[in-house]
């Protein structure tokens, strides 16, 4: 079974924002061990959610793993990625999806909070 792991952005207005979200998918694509990686956004930014799906499974994805790059449990998180999940499986039967948990409180941004403070001290 060929699995994937996509990863979902809020998507931006802001080209900056487009960047570092393809950042860091190339970043996760570099560490990985599923055979494919998948990008896209709820809103504005391009791939979109089906358009980043559908390009997993048109690679012969048949289960994918949707991680979801959001800090809060927000509507997004609770009820519309959700809902979207069902649309996709109704589309395309033969895929599992699975949602991951979203980014949420991690000790591993706290770090990184940490030494930005001290880069911008110099220390």
């Amino acid at each position: 079974m060929k699995r994937a792991l996509f990863v979902l952005g809020h998507g931006s207005q802001a080209a900056e924002a487009d960047l570092i979200f393809e950042q860091i998918v190339g970043m996760v694509k570099g560490m990985t061990s599923f055979e494919l990686v998948g990008m896209g956004s709820l809103q504005i930014s391009t791939p979109s959610f089906e358009e980043g799906i559908a390009a997993l499974i048109e690679k012969g994805a048949e289960q994918v793993i949707i991680v979801p790059m959001f800090i809060f449990k927000g509507n997004h998180v609770k009820f519309d990625i959700p809902e979207k999940l069902v649309e996709l499986q109704e589309k395309y039967p033969h895929v599992t999806f699975t949602m991951a948990n979203h980014i949420g409180a991690d000790e591993r941004i706290a770090m990184i909070i940490e030494e930005r403070a001290k880069e911008a001290i110099g220390a």
